[in-house]
C-alpha cells in the first residue's frame, strides 16, 4: 500500500483545438442556464399578471410587463457581470501559466483556458439565452396555435409584448410572431455589455493592486 503511486492529476491547461472548442461550448452553455432561468421566471410572472389584470387596463398590463422584462434583464446583467469578473481572473492566471511555459516552467495543470475572458463570450452567452425565442418564434410563425402555449411558458417575455399590439378574433396575433425575434437582442446586449464591464472592473482592480504592491516595494527599498 505504501508503494502505490499517487494518482496523477489531469492536465486541463493544454487542450487540443477541438477539445478547446467543445470546452468553450460547454462553458458558455453552462453560463447561460441561470440567466435564462431568470427570464423564464420573470416571463411566467408576466404571464400570470396578464391573466390577472383586466383586459381594459392595457396600460397597466404594459407597465407591469415592462417591469418584469427589465427585472429579468437586471438579473441577467448581474450574473454576467460576475462571469466577466471570473473569466478575467482566469485570463490573468492563464497568462501566468503561458509565461512560465515559455521559460520551461510547468505550473499547475488544473487551469482551464476555456474559462478565460474573451470579449465575444458575453454576447455569445446572451445569444444562447435567446435560442428558445428563436426556436418558438419561428415555430409560432408557421404553427401559432400549436406553439403559442409553449412559447408563452418558456419565452413569454418575448411573446407577450407582441400581443400588446392586439389579437385577432380567432385568437391569433395581429403582429407576426417573427417580430418576437427582435427580443433576442435584449439578452445579447445585456449579457455582452455586463460581461465586458465586469472584466474591465476586474482589470482595473488588479492594476490598482499591482500599483499598490509596487509602491510598497519601493517604499521598502528606501528604508
Amino acid at each position: 500500500m505504501l508503494n502505490e503511486k499517487p494518482k496523477k492529476k489531469k492536465d486541463y491547461s493544454d487542450p487540443t483545438k477541438w477539445q478547446m472548442f467543445w470546452r468553450v461550448q460547454r462553458e458558455c452553455w453552462r453560463r447561460m442556464v441561470t440567466p435564462y432561468l431568470m427570464y423564464l421566471f420573470m416571463g411566467l410572472i408576466l404571464l400570470s399578471l396578464q391573466a390577472i389584470v383586466p383586459d381594459e387596463n392595457n396600460v397597466v398590463e404594459i407597465v407591469l410587463g415592462v417591469l418584469c422584462i427589465l427585472g429579468g434583464a437586471f438579473f441577467n446583467a448581474h450574473l454576467m457581470y460576475h462571469t466577466g469578473v471570473l473569466h478575467y481572473d482566469n485570463y490573468i492566471t492563464g497568462e501566468i501559466h503561458r509565461r512560465n511555459a515559455r521559460y520551461g516552467i510547468q505550473s499547475g495543470g488544473d487551469h482551464r483556458p476555456e474559462r478565460e475572458y474573451r470579449a465575444w463570450k458575453g454576447f455569445y452567452i446572451g445569444f444562447l439565452v435567446g435560442l428558445p425565442v428563436i426556436f418558438f418564434g419561428v415555430l409560432a410563425h408557421y404553427f401559432y396555435e400549436a406553439a403559442s402555449l409553449f412559447f408563452g411558458m418558456f419565452a413569454g417575455w418575448a411573446l407577450i409584448p407582441i400581443a400588446w399590439f392586439g389579437t385577432l378574433e380567432g385568437g391569433g396575433l395581429r403582429v407576426d410572431a417573427l417580430w418576437s425575434l427582435l427580443f433576442v437582442l435584449l439578452p445579447v446586449l445585456v449579457s455582452g455589455i455586463a460581461y465586458l464591464i465586469g472584466a474591465h472592473v476586474e482589470k482595473e482592480r488588479k492594476l490598482r493592486a499591482s500599483e499598490r504592491d509596487e509602491k510598497i516595494k519601493a517604499a521598502g527599498k528606501k528604508k
